[in-house]
């Protein structure tokens, strides 16, 4: 099954190479310490990661681990909003907002954010579906039942994920903004690395959607079960796990190391387009 959505100036499909969504984390209580920034570098960050390869920002000022040190509504803003200022404007690809609180993402979305990353798939603020809707933003929406990321088993993912849009529409949101995400990753202590291995290994069921689908593996825990190595050691495992979803019909990759992925997309784009000799 093959389909074509046009977004945020960006095409998506098995006919397009998969887009890099680069990282930018403001949040010092992130698992993967090498990956903060401050308002004062983000810009360059930003450029930088533009340069190497990505198509896509996704900036957060909150860790999502459901295992980091929470901060306030306000502590988010601060930061985002700072960050925001200096990338507004300035730089050529769309920007995307991780946050969970309606109040953060209507501030964004007038900051200049096309796309709100929700892990909670809109489950956390009642407000967030509206405030999509009326900017008529992009949204990423996570796989979840009721806390982010906890359904375990594929067929959980795949009915997660289908509420998630229903949701979504019934807000207002536009089903041609929706990027959907299988919620790779630790997210519960009763999900396990298996869960992750099986969904990633079985990637190519979410096709059936016929929407974007995230790959959010960058550096992850689950990595842990198999090298058991930290989260700084953990590229070439990432790269791996990231590339076999990809070619399994993923279409965004997000990362923390957007020069290395976006040579793993050209590989991916090369083999997809080879013809029989």
């Amino acid at each position: 099954m093959t389909f074509t959505a046009k977004m945020c100036g960006l095409t998506f499909g098995e006919n397009h190479p998969p887009h890099v969504m680069g990282i930018l984390n403001l949040s010092p209580e992130s698992f993967y310490k090498n990956s903060v920034r401050d308002s004062s570098s983000i810009l360059d960050a930003a450029q930088k990661m533009i340069d190497d390869g990505a198509t896509m920002l996704d900036v957060g000022a909150r860790s999502t681990s459901p295992w980091a040190e929470t901060i306030s509504v306000e502590d988010e803003k601060t930061r985002l909003f700072s960050a925001l200022k200096e990338l507004s404007g300035n730089i050529s690809v769309p920007i995307s907002v991780d946050t969970m609180y309606a109040g953060v993402a209507e501030a964004a979305l007038s900051l200049g954010a096309e796309i709100i990353n929700d892990i909670s798939s809109l489950k956390n603020d009642p407000l967030m579906g509206k405030v999509i809707a009326d900017y008529n933003a992009c949204a990423v929406l996570m796989a979840t039942q009721k806390t982010p990321g906890d359904p375990l088993g594929m067929d959980a993912v795949m009915s997660s994920l289908s509420n998630a849009i229903s949701n979504a529409e019934n807000a207002g949101i536009d089903p041609q903004k929706i990027i959907l995400d299988p919620a790779v990753g630790h997210w519960i202590p009763e999900k396990t690395a298996a869960y992750d291995f099986d969904v990633i290994n079985r990637f190519e069921k979410f096709g059936v959607f016929e929407m974007p689908i995230l790959v959010a593996v960058s550096r992850k825990s689950f990595l842990n079960e198999v090298i058991e190595k930290p989260a700084e050691d953990r590229l070439i495992s990432s790269l791996t796990a990231a590339t076999i979803a990809a070619y399994k019909g993923g279409h965004i990759i997000r990362t923390h190391d957007v020069s290395e992925t976006a040579d793993a997309v050209k590989v991916i784009s090369a083999i997809r387009n080879q013809k029989e000799l």
